[in-house]
């Protein structure tokens, strides 16, 4: 895998898996049915906002390195970069890091969802499933940042116990 995809990749399956679990763990938890339209419905609202997100905050990081380049040269405006070249190449490379984001995001939160429909009237087979893809994840991220893999499975879980517990607490979707 290109490494310039693994944030979008990894941005996508957690603001998926995170987001389908405030929106739903009242329903699961509570053992509310999720129909297959609602499912896709929240995974799509999910991947959406995700990607929009990751779009404008790619992109308006890209623009501030250029211009923080354009300002190392001595350029008196970063306008004849972002005109140029290196302008598309941004604009194409956060677009695409965009869609990526988006179809992860929409496979990050079938996670929950589609098990949730899957085993019925269970809570703890999609609750243990979205734990276990957060900390798969976790993983993931601690190799591909040589952090420590401990610590990032950790974190990963405990932010999904907790999106869990405040979207009960929440009940958006019962």
């Amino acid at each position: 895998m290109n490494k310039k995809y693994i944030f979008p990749v990894s941005i996508g399956l957690s603001d998926g898996i995170i987001t389908a679990l405030i929106l739903a763990s009242g329903g699961i938890i509570g053992k509310s049915s999720i129909d297959l339209f609602q499912a896709f419905r929240i995974s799509f609202g999910s991947s959406f906002a995700g990607a929009f997100s990751y779009f404008i905050a790619q992109y308006a990081g890209l623009n501030e390195e250029l211009h923080r380049t354009a300002l190392q040269l001595n350029l008196k405006s970063t306008d004849y970069l972002l005109k140029g070249h290196l302008g598309i190449e941004i604009f194409v490379e956060s677009l695409l890091g965009a869609l990526i984001a988006a179809f992860f995001g929409f496979l990050g939160a079938l996670i929950p969802l589609s098990s949730s429909l899957i085993v019925r009237n269970n809570i703890e087979i999609p609750l243990f499933l979205s734990y276990l893809s957060l900390a798969v994840l976790g993983l993931f991220i601690s190799k591909t940042t040589a952090g420590r893999a401990k610590f990032w499975i950790v974190v990963m879980v405990i932010v999904g116990i907790i999106v869990t517990i405040a979207g009960y607490e929440l009940k958006l979707i019962v």
